[in-house]
C-alpha cells in the first residue's frame, strides 16, 4: 500500500521474532514515496514468501535525520526463517525505514501502549501550558506595544534633532540654530525656563534671535476648516516667505467655481447632507479613517468642511439656475404669460417691467429656445468669472511687489500685464454687461454678436460691422484699446531686462565694493544708498543672492542673455496664456451644461416612463411596482454617476482653474514649509510608513 500520512517525529529500527513461533515480523515507518518500490524489492528478494500490510499516517512526520516534515507510512511484514529476517532488516534500512520493536506478547504490547499514551498526555498538558503562557505574554506585550512604539518614535526624533546641534569646544556648550515663528518667541523662552527648572540644571538655556539673509520657511496657522484648502495649495507648491497665501482666496473661490459647474439644488443638497454627517460625526469618522487607512475615505473625512462648502455653493448656483435634479423649478412664479402651444412657449410679460426675483425665470423651461438661451447665458457668465479671477491674480501680484518694495516688478510686469488684459478681455466683459443691460426687443433691434465683435476687433480695426455695433464711437474705443495692447507687449518684453542691465552697469565700476557714507557726513546720500541697496536686495532678478551664512551675501554673475531669454519666455507665456486661460474658463459652461443634460436624461429615461404609466390609470400594483424599481434605479444612477463621478470631474476642473489659470498670475510656489518639532507628527509619520 502507499499514500499520504504522518505520525511520530522519528522511528528507530528494530526487530522481533515470536518465541516458539515459526513466523517472524518486522514493523517500521518509511517515506510514502518509497513504499511502492520497497514492497517490490521485498517481493523479489523473498520470492513472494512474505506478507506485508501498510497504512498511511494522517499527519506529517519529522524525520529524525534531516529534521524535515515528511509524508510517511507504517508497514508490517510477516515472514518465516531467521535468514529472511536479516534480509528484511537490511532492505528496510537501505530504503531509509525506521524499524520498531513490537513485542510479541499482548501484555508487553499493552504496557508499551499505556506508556506511550501516558507520555502523550503529559506532553499535551505541557504544550497547553506553554501555549497559555505564550498567549498571556503576547497579550501583555500587545497592550504595551502602542506605548513602546510611541516612545521609540519620540526617542528617535529626539536624537535625530540632537544630532543637528553643534558643540562649542571652547565654551563647552551645545548650540542649536532653528526657525521659530516671531509670534511664539515669548512662548519658546517660557518653555526653556520650565525645562531648566524641571531638569535641575544650574545654567539656564539662552535664546538669541539672529539676523540672517537666508530665506525663512513659510508657516501658516490653519484649523480644521482651512487645512484642506491649504493642502490643495501646498500640493502645487509651498508659498514663498512673504508671499500672499492663495488659500485665503481659495476658501471661497474653489467651492464657488465647483458650484458653478455642479449647480443643482437636489444634487447639492445630497452633497451637503453627506458633508454634514461627516462634520457631526467627525471624531468617529477620523478614528475610522485612521483604522482603515483607505485613501478615498481619508480624503473625504479630512476635506469634510470643503465638501460642505461645495454643497452649499452648489445649492446656491442651483437656485440661480433654477435646477432641481435637472428639472426647472418654479419657486416664485414665472413672470411670463402662457401662450397657445402653436406659438412655441412664453412670449409676453405678465406686467411691464416684471422680473423674476432670483435666478433664471422658469418660463424659459417651456420655451423653444431654452437650450440656446441657457448656453449663451452660462458661456458669458464663464468668461466674466474667469476674467474676474485672473484680474484678482494680477492684483495679488501687485500687492506682492509692493510688499517686497520691488518697483521694477510693478512697472515692468504688473502695469503692462494689466493693460494687456483689460484692453482685450476686460473690454469683452464690459461688452457682455452692456449687452445684458439693454432690452434689444423693446428697441426693436437685433442683439449684436459678441463673437463677430471680437473677430472684427483684431481683423478689421477701425471698422465695426452692423451686427456687432453696441454704442456710438465704438470704432475709436476699440482702436485705442488695440494700440494699448500692442504697446504693452514690447513694454513687458524689453523694459525689465534693459533696466536690470543698466543697474548692473552702474554698479560694475565699484567691483561689488561700495563705500557707505555715514549719516553725519551726508544724511541724504546715506538714506539714498540704503534705499537703493534695499530695493536691490529685494529684487528677485537682481545679482545678489543670500547664502546660508548669517548676514553674508555674495554677488552672482550677471548674464543679460539669460535674463532676456527668461523674460521673452515669460512674456510669450503670459500673452498666449491670457487667450488660452480665458478659453479654459469655458469649462464652467461645458460642465454645467453636461451636468444638466445628464440629469435630464436620467429623469426622462428612468423616472418618466413609470410616472406616465401611473398617469394613464390602471391598478395600483401596475403603477407601484415599476415606479418603485424606476425610483431605485434613478437613485443609484444619480448617486453613483452624478454625485460621485460628476462631482469628482467638477472638483478636478476647479482644481486646474486654480492651479493653472489663477495662480500662474502671481504665485511662485518655491517656498520651504515650516515643519516644527512635534512628537505627534513623528508618531503619525511612523504609522504612514508602516
Amino acid at each position: 500500500g502507499g499514500g499520504d500520512g504522518g505520525g511520530m517525529a522519528a522511528l528507530r529500527g528494530g526487530d522481533a521474532t515470536a518465541a516458539g513461533l515459526r513466523l517472524g515480523y518486522v514493523c517500521g515507518v518509511l517515506p510514502t514515496a518509497r513504499l511502492a518500490a520497497f514492497e517490490r524489492v521485498l517481493f523479489r528478494a523473498t520470492r513472494g514468501n512474505m506478507f506485508m500490510r501498510s497504512a498511511t499516517i494522517d499527519q506529517l512526520v519529522r524525520d529524525p535525520k534531516t529534521e524535515e516534515l515528511q509524508h510517511k507510512a507504517v508497514f508490517l511484514i510477516f515472514f518465516s526463517g531467521q535468514q529472511s529476517f536479516a534480509r528484511m532488516a537490511k532492505i528496510a534500512d537501505a530504503f531509509g525505514a525506521h524499524r520498531y520493536n513490537y513485542p510479541a506478547k499482548y501484555s508487553k504490547r499493552a504496557a508499551l501502549l499505556s506508556q506511550a499514551l501516558t507520555r502523550l498526555d503529559e506532553l499535551s498538558h505541557v504544550i497547553d501550558h506553554v501555549v497559555a503562557r505564550k498567549e498571556a505574554l503576547l497579550s501583555s506585550l500587545a497592550a504595551r506595544h502602542g506605548a513602546w512604539r510611541t516612545h521609540l518614535a519620540r526617542q528617535k526624533g529626539l536624537y535625530n534633532a540632537l544630532n543637528l546641534w553643534n558643540y562649542d569646544l571652547t565654551r563647552k556648550v551645545l548650540i542649536a540654530e532653528a526657525w521659530c515663528p516671531a509670534s511664539m518667541i515669548e512662548e519658546t523662552q517660557e518653555a526653556l525656563r520650565r525645562a531648566t527648572s524641571r531638569s535641575g540644571a544650574h545654567v539656564p538655556s539662552i535664546l538669541n534671535v539672529l539676523e540672517t539673509d537666508e530665506a525663512p520657511p513659510t508657516y501658516f496657522r490653519v484649523n480644521k476648516v482651512t487645512s484642506a484648502f491649504q493642502e490643495i495649495i501646498d500640493t502645487y507648491g509651498v508659498p514663498r516667505y512673504g508671499e500672499i497665501n492663495p488659500a485665503a482666496f481659495t476658501v471661497i473661490t474653489f467651492p464657488f467655481l465647483f458650484g458653478v459647474m455642479f449647480g443643482d439644488v437636489g444634487h447639492g443638497s445630497m452633497v451637503t447632507a453627506f458633508a454634514l454627517y461627516l462634520c457631526v460625526n467627525e471624531t468617529k469618522m477620523l478614528a475610522l479613517s485612521a483604522r482603515l487607512r483607505d485613501d478615498i475615505i481619508t480624503m473625504a473625512v479630512r476635506g469634510r468642511y470643503m465638501l460642505l462648502l461645495m454643497g452649499i455653493f452648489s445649492i446656491y448656483c442651483g437656485v440661480l439656475y433654477n435646477d432641481v435634479f435637472g428639472l426647472m423649478a418654479d419657486f416664485f412664479g414665472t413672470s411670463w404669460t402662457e401662450t397657445p402651444p402653436r406659438h412655441g412657449g412664453p412670449r409676453e410679460l405678465k406686467a411691464h417691467g416684471m422680473v423674476y426675483p432670483f435666478g433664471i425665470d422658469p418660463g424659459w423651461h417651456r420655451s423653444a429656445n431654452e437650450l440656446s438661451f441657457g448656453n449663451s447665458y452660462k458661456m458669458k457668465l464663464s468668461i466674466v468669472l474667469g476674467v474676474a479671477q485672473m484680474l484678482l491674480g494680477l492684483g495679488i501680484s501687485l500687492v506682492n511687489a509692493l510688499a517686497a518694495r520691488n518697483a521694477l516688478d510693478v512697472w515692468c510686469d504688473f502695469v503692462p500685464q494689466a493693460i494687456f488684459m483689460l484692453s482685450i478681455f476686460g473690454y469683452l466683459v464690459f461688452c457682455i454687461f452692456y449687452k445684458w443691460s439693454i432690452d434689444w426687443v423693446a428697441e426693436e433691434r437685433v442683439a449684436p454678436s459678441l463673437i463677430t465683435l471680437l473677430i472684427s476687433f483684431f481683423m478689421s480695426p477701425g471698422e465695426v460691422p452692423a451686427e456687432a455695433r453696441l454704442y456710438a464711437g465704438q470704432e475709436r474705443v476699440q482702436v485705442l484699446l488695440l494700440l494699448l495692447a500692442f504697446v504693452a507687449v514690447p513694454w513687458m518684453l524689453l523694459a525689465k531686462p534693459l533696466l536690470l542691465r543698466r543697474r548692473h552697469l552702474a554698479r560694475a565700476g565699484y567691483k561689488n565694493v561700495a563705500c557707505r557714507p555715514t549719516a553725519r557726513d551726508d544724511p541724504a546720500a546715506a538714506r539714498g544708498l540704503l534705499r537703493s541697496t534695499r530695493d536691490h536686495d529685494t529684487d528677485e532678478d537682481s545679482v545678489s543672492v543670500a547664502s546660508s551664512n548669517n548676514g553674508k551675501a555674495y554677488a552672482e554673475e550677471f548674464d543679460f542673455s539669460e535674463i532676456m531669454v527668461h523674460q521673452v519666455i515669460h512674456s510669450i507665456e503670459y500673452v498666449l496664456g491670457c487667450v488660452s486661460n480665458t478659453a479654459s474658463y469655458l469649462r464652467l459652461w461645458a460642465l454645467s451644461l453636461a451636468h444638466k443634460q445628464l440629469s435630464m436624461v436620467f429623469w426622462e429615461m428612468v423616472m418618466l416612463p413609470p410616472l406616465q404609466s401611473c398617469r394613464a390609470g390602471g391598478s395600483s400594483w401596475r403603477c407601484a411596482v415599476p415606479l418603485f424599481f424606476g425610483f431605485a434605479v434613478w437613485v443609484v444612477l444619480t448617486t453613483a454617476i452624478i454625485c460621485c463621478m460628476e462631482m469628482l470631474s467638477a472638483f478636478l476642473h476647479a482644481l486646474r482653474l486654480h492651479w493653472v489659470e489663477f495662480q500662474n498670475k502671481f504665485y511662485k510656489g518655491d517656498g520651504k514649509k515650516f515643519v516644527p518639532f512635534s512628537f505627534q507628527t513623528m508618531v503619525e509619520n511612523m504609522d504612514d510608513e508602516e
